[in-house]
């Protein structure tokens, strides 16, 4: 579904869900962070003039949801309950998504009080050995700590957890239903890895008979909604604003970095259509450039490079054999339904 802009004080929804990256930065260094994929980036943090601009934009309802998350950690930013009770006063849902080091009793009382609808947890684990060893600088009692702190907060918030199938981590999945009938977690998000080295398919878990995304509870040998050639985030009519301002339609895009299928690796640049500090959110949104590429992508007029493995141009999103320009999203594994975010 698409929306349109409006002229004057009452403007409509725009897209459905607007992902806010306030900050690239994180406390941890977990050994499958998109982190240690990235080049030519620098870390930092949403700075005075970008969170003025974003304040502006809203006051006025621009999205059904806005969701505080991306390749950072949201509790590192000291404006986050400032910016998560904006959005709701203007009639949107809210969520976020934290690894909970930070989600002390002082945070899950500031994030109940600005209205928050969901907050996700990242635990890739349920053991303490297995979950330090990826959450690598976190400490799993002190993570559940939070989680019954927050239990004993939230009222009405929505309590999820996030779970990164790995090949180290699938035998944790026998304990996530346990994990979260004991805390009272309302909702499950599993999703693949996206690798950060080399990875022969025979050692993937591409192909297991498991969903990925959002369920209740998880359940063996369900069938995999695997689907080629759809992109999660245009067909979810989904937005991102990053840290600097940049607006960009997808994570993928979010910032430079480097992934891999199976033992191949890509060079993925990121790709902005404009920025909220130079120019409205609507005339970027509503952009012919930007427009032109959310068709493309629905269309889907890529080469599935994920299964044809014929050419060079696969190894860069600068070019395709069916001659698109930068970005082109054909080798792009959330396209080809291994990768699933809240």
């Amino acid at each position: 579904m698409e929306y349109s802009g409006l002229k004057g004080n009452e403007m409509s929804v725009l897209c459905h869900k607007l992902y806010l990256e306030l900050t690239s930065l994180c406390n941890l260094n977990c050994s499958m962070c998109f982190h240690n994929n990235w080049f030519d980036e620098k870390y930092s943090v949403m700075g005075q003039e970008t969170a003025e601009n974003l304040k502006k934009l809203l006051t006025s309802r621009v999205a059904d949801e806005v969701f505080f998350g991306g390749m950072g950690e949201p509790l590192l930013y000291s404006g986050i309950y400032e910016m998560v009770s904006l959005a709701k006063r203007n009639g949107m849902k809210t969520e976020l998504i934290t690894n909970a080091t930070r989600l002390d009793a002082d945070a899950s009382e500031k994030l109940t009080e600005s209205g928050i609808d969901t907050v996700w947890i990242s635990m890739d684990a349920f053991s303490k050995e297995k979950y330090e060893k990826v959450r690598r600088g976190s400490l799993f009692d002190k993570i559940v700590s939070n989680i019954e702190e927050f239990n004993c907060i939230r009222k009405n918030t929505k309590l999820g957890i996030t779970f990164v199938m790995m090949k180290e981590n699938l035998s944790e999945l026998d304990k996530i239903n346990e994990f979260a009938d004991k805390y009272n977690v309302d909702l499950i998000n599993l999703s693949h890895v996206i690798p950060s080295e080399a990875m022969p398919e025979s050692e993937s878990v591409y192909n297991l008979p498991y969903r990925v995304g959002k369920m209740r509870r998880f359940y063996k040998n369900g069938i995999h909604n695997k689907k080629y050639d759809c992109c999660p985030f245009i067909e979810d009519n989904v937005c991102f604003i990053r840290h600097d301002g940049g607006v960009f339609p997808c994570m993928q895009l979010l910032h430079n970095s480097y992934t891999y299928l199976y033992t191949e690796r890509r060079k993925s640049y990121a790709y902005s259509f404009g920025n909220i500090n130079y120019n409205d959110f609507r005339e970027i949104y509503n952009s012919e450039e930007y427009i032109n590429f959310r068709k493309r992508v629905k269309d889907f007029e890529f080469p599935c490079c994920t299964i044809c493995l014929g050419c060079e141009d696969r190894k860069e999103n600068l070019k395709d054999c069916m001659y698109n320009e930068a970005p082109t999203c054909g080798a792009c594994l959330w396209a080809a339904g291994l990768i699933r975010c809240p």
